[in-house]
Parts: structure tokens; sequence; C-alpha cells
């Protein structure tokens, strides 16, 4: 027998452009959604409802001061969700603590502030590594254009999840009147520079000429036309300034998006700051707040293992009960684990790919290092700072130090909390993998002398000589063929490991390559941009610059490496195996990183131990350095 699931009702209250936004998201699920004026509801509709939300981006007090008499006067058994959407940030503790007072045990109220909402999802979905990596030394640098509500929860959120260790994230604020934004946060948050470097600036005359390359910017002015044009601007400026072509997302709000993916840039991303927070799955089923949970229902668990009962302390209530602050700090742990994954270069899988996982003694330690630090950085921006002896009233503590100052048992905590990461993960269905990285070798930017080719030791060749395959090989092989056998070949012989594909996309070998891999092996991709996205895409045909839009679409990081040598350095530090496409077959291919580069490596990381090559030669097939 089939059984159906009644849909949930969800009663909308309010006016203006919040309650707009989230009537368009939710239209778009299977709840039966109600919007009334707040004068139209009555008692009935709210004893039926099961999802009550109020949106007003005007007045949410005088809604929430309207509405909740009337829920205090009616009789309920089943517990009714009040959602109090906030925008402006017009819903003060103290408001929302007489108003949830005076309410029935049945209705739990969840406030929702919208910036903090959006700037969390934006860094779940553009992560501040996306456009950096920590492990060769690259600093994460974000730009943020604009001032307002949800630049503040921007810039708050960038700070609590800008943890890689050293060197430590740069956070650019432009505006225009870089000294008054200053002030006015320094006051708010007076222990921010210990967190990150900010500079702030001024709009018409910013000064990124000594600064690190900006890996990713964001662009929140309005109205949204001028945000474009200062977008499109500050794209030409980095790539002259700095030659880098970060990412820019820009917020948009009403304006909509048309073209093709041949008009597109390569940079510019439209955002809408309330779409990001009142997307359906988000508000009305907590999707983002998966782990978050995993690790609330890890510390009741422990708690109730130390003999004492959770729902007897505020911090151990069920997560449905669980107060705003004490979820926002089970949130801002989760939210930092994908920056500890980042910097061991490890990424989260569905469990059934994974047979066992820990992380090695030296990770376990610089991962400690950084957990220190993002527990640190949580308790500044609540307003604590040290003091020799804790005082939860003044918010002091003791262990707000340098990690190296800490003492053993203290130091012994984050490294629990490292080593724990595997088991919260595969409480919620996911499992650790660590990442083979493939460098695709790509020819040099100007002519030089190649370097010598890498010796192939006889009998690692694909094709066996004197086979009855080898006979038939007069004819060059199909360069598809040969890829799906190389990928084929690496996927058996690391089954434990993730496949990251590592490439300039400057050559059309390295491109096709890499659209097998993602689309076929399920391989993630390193863009590898070792000049400016502008002059890449300018030398391209349509059909290959299309192509090469396409794969940015699918990256998972975008690296800048426009210094001399840079990506000859990355591939030498970070790629275990180097594909080669047939380079000694052709003059003008250097097919391996020359001596200055290997002289240059190891920024932050040794390079591999054991140097693993792959030649795609269109005469001789696949060789191999190493048994595959």
């Amino acid at each position: 027998m089939i059984g159906w699931r009644p849909r949930r009702r969800v009663l909308l209250l309010g006016q203006g452009v919040v309650a707009d936004a989230c009537e368009r998201s939710l239209r778009a699920g299977p709840e039966r959604v109600l919007r009334l004026d707040p004068k139209e509801v009555d008692a009935q509709r709210l004893r039926q409802a099961d999802i009550l939300i109020l949106a007003d981006a005007a007045d949410p007090r005088s809604l929430l001061a309207a509405v909740s008499p009337r829920l205090e006067r009616i009789d309920r058994r089943r517990p009714l969700r009040v959602l109090m959407l906030d925008d402006e940030a017009r819903l003060d503790a103290e408001t929302l603590a007489e108003a949830t007072a005076r309410q029935p045990s049945w209705a739990r109220f969840e406030p929702v502030s919208l910036p903090r909402h959006a700037a969390r999802r934006l860094l779940a979905r553009w992560p501040l590594h996306w456009g950096a990596d920590p492990r060769f030394g690259q600093r994460a640098h974000l730009l943020i254009l604009g001032e307002q509500r949800f630049v503040d929860a921007l810039l708050v959120h960038a700070l609590r999840v800008s943890g890689y260790g050293e060197p430590r994230t740069r956070l650019t604020l432009l505006s225009d009147n870089p000294t008054a934004w200053e002030t006015r946060f320094e006051r708010a948050y007076p222990q921010a520079r210990q967190i990150a470097e900010l500079s702030f600036q001024s709009l018409a005359a910013p000064d990124l000429a000594q600064a690190p390359p900006v890996t990713m910017a964001v662009v929140c002015s309005t109205p949204a036309p001028q945000a474009v044009r200062q977008a499109q601007t500050l794209i030409k400026h980095l790539a002259e300034v700095q030659q880098c072509s970060p990412p820019v997302l820009v917020e948009v709000g009403d304006l909509r998006a048309d073209g093709t993916l041949e008009d597109w840039d390569g940079q510019l991303i439209p955002i809408e700051r309330r779409q990001l927070a009142l997307e359906r799955a988000v508000l009305l089923e907590g999707r983002g707040d998966e782990l978050a949970r995993v690790i609330h229902e890890h510390y009741r668990d422990t708690t109730e293992a130390q003999g004492r009962d959770p729902a007897n302390e505020p911090a151990g209530q069920p997560w449905p009960l669980l107060a705003a602050s004490y979820r926002d700090a089970n949130r801002h742990q989760a939210d930092h684990l994908w920056a500890k994954l980042a910097v061991t270069d490890c990424r989260a899988v569905p469990e059934e790919q994974v047979e066992s996982f820990a992380f090695a003694p030296i990770e376990v330690e610089r991962l400690a290092i950084i957990e220190h630090a993002r527990w640190a950085a949580d308790r500044w921006l609540d307003g604590w700072s040290y003091a020799p002896t804790r005082d939860n009233a003044r918010k002091h503590h003791p262990q707000l130090i340098p990690y190296q100052q800490l003492s053993g048992p203290m130091k012994d905590l984050d490294r629990f909390a490292v080593r724990l990461l595997p088991t919260l993960l595969a409480r919620s269905g996911l499992g650790v993998l660590r990442m083979l990285v493939l460098g695709l070798v790509s020819p040099p930017l100007s002519p030089k002398v190649p370097s010598a080719a890498p010796e192939w030791p006889p009998g690692l060749s694909e094709i066996p000589p004197g086979s009855s395959e080898a006979r038939r090989s007069t004819r060059p092989p199909n360069p598809d063929r040969l890829f799906r056998q190389a990928l084929r070949r690496l996927v058996a012989r690391y089954p434990d490991r993730a496949l990251v594909v590592a490439a300039a996309l400057d050559d059309p070998n390295a491109r096709r390559f890499t659209e097998l891999a993602t689309a076929e092996f399920g391989a993630s991709l390193f863009v590898l941009l070792r000049q400016p996205l502008p002059v890449l895409l300018d030398g391209l045909e349509a059909p290959a610059r299309r192509q090469m839009l396409a794969l940015l679409t699918q990256a998972e990081r975008r690296i800048a490496l426009p210094e001399p040598n840079a990506f000859e350095r990355w591939l030498e530090a970070r790629a275990e195996i180097l594909v080669d496409f047939g380079a000694g077959a052709d003059a003008g291919t250097d097919a391996s990183v020359d001596a200055s580069a290997k002289a240059k490596a190891r920024p932050i990381e040794a390079a591999p131990a054991e140097r693993k090559w792959l030649r795609i030669d269109p005469v001789h097939g696949l060789r191999w350095t190493f048994e595959y």
C-alpha cells in the first residue's frame, strides 16, 4: 500500500521585497503556500499552518508585535515553526527575547538574518580557497566593493572561515568612505585584525600594486547596473595591475542575465543575495546545516556518555529547540571543515567510496594550529578577549593565545577535534579521500630551448614491443582513445584516490583530456592561469573559447600563476603525476620542468619524493615512468 504524506502548509505574512522574494522561492516547492496580509490572518489559519513565516522588510518588529498576541490566544498540539525574516538587522536580541518569552511552548521562534544566511551560503558555494592554493603558499585575498548590511555580514563570515594557516588571509574593502567604514567596523569587532589582514581603501583610488593577487571579488553596489559597470572596471584594473583574473561575484538584484556561454567573460558571475538566503531547501529543510547538526548530536552523545543529561544544559538541547547562538557555533565549526580539507589535499565523498581514513601526524599538528586559530577567531568576533582567568560574564578566556603557548592538554583538545573530522563526516554519510593531482604539462608561453625529456625505462610502455598491437600501430592512435586508456589505467591504479586534473587549458590536448576526465571519470579540475583570462580567451578561436569557458564553469579551483616559472614551480611542487602530450615528438614543446623552476619549487610543501610521468604520444601511444 502506498502511503501519502500531506503537503506542509506554509503561511507567509508580510509585504515588500522580502516577502515577494520569499514567495517566489517557496512556490517552486511542493508545500501549500498561502500568503496573507497580517490583518487578514485568523486563528483557524494559524492552527492549520505547519510553518509560519513573518517577512516584512520595512518594519518586522511591528509585524511580530501584531502576530504575537494571536499566537498566545490559540491552542495547538503540534509544534509550529515561526521563521522571522530580517533583512536590515531591525530585530534586536531584546525584542526577540521579549516576544518569544510570551509565546506558548509549541511556538518555536527562529530568527533568520538574511544578510548572515546569504553570506554563509555564498562562501559555501564559492569558498575563499576557490581562487588560491594555500599549499603552494598563496594567500586567499577577498576584495569586497560596496558598503551595506550584507557586505558587513560577508566580511564577518569571511573572517570566521579564513583560517588556512600562514600566510594570513587578506581582505580588501573598497567604498566611497573607507575611513568611516573602518572606524565603525573596528568599534564593532575590535580584535578582527588578529584574525586576518584588513585594508579599507577608497573606491576611487584603490592601491593594489603591492598587495597579494586578488583571488575573489564581490561587488555589492547599488543600483545593480552600476555594480555591473564597477565589476567590469575592476576586472580590467586587476588584469593591468596584478596580472590576475579572479572570479567577480556581482549583486544584480532584479537584473536578469541573458545571452549564451559565448557571451561570458569567464569572470563576472551574477548573484542575488536574497535568493541565496531564501532558497527553499535552506529556509524550510535546513540545507547546509547537515554537518552542523551532526556536530551538535556528537556533543549531545559525548555529554550523555560523561553521565550528564544534555537536556539540562542550554548547549545540549535538541536542534529544533537549540538557541540561535549555539546553532551558529556549530555552523561556524562545520563551515571551516572545508578549509581544513583544502589544506590537506583531501575531499569529502560518499562514504561507500572510502574504506578508512586518518590524518597523518604531521597533518594533525598542522590542522590543530588552524583549528585553534578558527576557535579563537570565533571567540574574538563574539566579543571575547584574553584574560588569565575565565569569566563568562565579561567574556574573558585564558586560551586566547597562540597555539604554541598552549599547554599540552589544551593542544590535545585541538588535536582531538582534528582527528574527529572523519568520524563527523561519516555520521553525515561522507568519507575522506586524498587527491591524486595530475599536472598537465603545457607548451611555454614564449619560445625557448626545450629541456631534455625524461628517459623512459624499457618495458614501461602501453604497447609492448613486438606485439601484434605494436605492428598495427603504424597509424597514429586516436587521441580520445589514448586519453581514455590513460584515465582508465589511472583510476584502476589508484582506486582510493580522488582524481584531480590541474591544467592551464591553453593547449587543445589539455582541454580535451580534461573534458574526458571530468565528464567520464569523475575528476575535479584545478585551472592554472598563467596569464590574465581576457588575454587567454582573446587568443582562442570560437570553438576553443567555448570549450575553455565550459571547463571554467566546472573548475573547483582557479589558481593564478602569472609570475615567471610559477606554472612550472606549481607542477613540480604539487602534481604527483605529470602528463605530457607527446612533447618529445614536436619541437618547441617543453617536456619537463626546467632546472630553474625546480630550484625555486617547494615554497611550502616538499615536492613528491618520486616524480612520475605519463607521456601520451601520438606515435608511440602511452608511455609511463612508473608501474601503472
